[in-house]
């Protein structure tokens, strides 16, 4: 679902809860300001993969989207992912990295990543990505 430059998300999207989990402060806040800026209200972002788990583990809900680097220090996106597949099996989960080569790719995948988007972050890659892992998990639910 390609969308011209200005255009905003569709509103349905715009009432889903997302969590940034980046540990470069100003990567977490490039992310974080795009979303806001294409109208998403309900954000919370966090510094690494530990801050997440603690904020997963403490919230009654856990977000629709979680967009999460995958090379951060102690508990990696990877390994984010796991604790997030068993609490939350339904949670879209995008992968946000610098690793933009096959196998790298691949192996997100095999761990059952819904989307993959290769740094630097834009708001195009933020809109695509989103987008193409919800119609995806709409599919596979009907």
């Amino acid at each position: 679902m390609l969308h011209p430059k200005n255009q905003p998300f569709p509103a349905h999207l715009l009432d889903f809860s997302i969590l940034v989990v980046e540990d470069c402060t100003t990567t977490n806040k490039i992310i974080k300001k795009l979303l806001l800026v294409d109208g998403f209200k309900n954000i919370h972002s966090v510094n690494n993969g530990q801050e997440a788990i603690k904020y997963l583990d403490s919230v009654e809900r856990v977000p629709d989207i979680i967009l999460a680097d995958w090379l951060m220090p102690n508990i990696d996106g990877l390994q984010l992912l796991e604790h997030v597949r068993n609490i939350s099996p339904h949670c879209i989960y995008i992968m946000v990295t610098v690793l933009d080569n096959q196998e790298d790719v691949m192996l997100a995948k095999a761990h059952h990543v819904d989307g993959y988007i290769v740094k630097p972050v834009t708001r195009r890659k933020l809109i695509d990505e989103i987008e193409l892992s919800v119609s995806r998990l709409s599919i596979a639910h009907d």
